[in-house]
């Protein structure tokens, strides 16, 4: 779980899972209100849901949430049809809305954490930052890793894509 917001009274978050026949992995999001009674901590769940894209995979999610309730989740896209890419969706209490590639990846992943020692089981580590938030005037910030064009650094060649959706 990358980041969780705190906005009109819910907490809301998303965590990479497995989807479709489990060869491909998706995010389920959550808003969850929190409550304090009599000294003790309760929480529900307001919402929930799930964002993926047929024969890709969606990863690493983080979710802005400006204070009229407008919520966007940025997560890196990648698979057969896309080169590591930024992508969104805009979320709401039960329903997400399609993905949308906010910068487009340009090549495939090579760096350093694909090779031994650093790869798990032959597979990089890819796509866990991403970031959200919004800001005075409503609209939402996001950042996801893609893999830009371009010069790149000694050990690897992806960059952070930075959008801006307006609700």
């Amino acid at each position: 779980m990358n980041q969780v917001v705190y906005a009109n009274g819910l907490l809301w978050s998303g965590v990479n899972t497995l989807v479709g026949d489990g060869s491909r992995t998706g995010v389920a999001y959550f808003a969850v209100s929190p409550s304090w009674r009599h000294g003790s901590f309760g929480a529900s769940i307001a919402g929930q849901g799930y964002v993926s894209l047929a024969k890709n995979n969606v990863v690493f999610p983080s979710i802005a949430v400006n204070p009229r309730g407008d919520a966007a989740m940025s997560f890196t896209v990648s698979g057969p049809d896309y080169y590591p890419s930024a992508g969104y969706a805009m979320v709401s209490l039960g329903q997400a809305g399609p993905v949308h590639i906010a910068g487009a990846g340009v090549g495939p992943e090579d760096g350093f954490s694909g090779y031994p020692p650093y790869a798990y089981d032959g597979i990089a580590r890819w796509g866990d930052y991403s970031a959200g938030v919004a800001d005075e005037h409503g609209n939402l910030w996001l950042a996801a890793e893609y893999i830009p064009g371009g010069p790149r650094t000694v050990n690897a060649n992806w960059g952070t894509f930075i959008s801006r959706v307006s609700p």
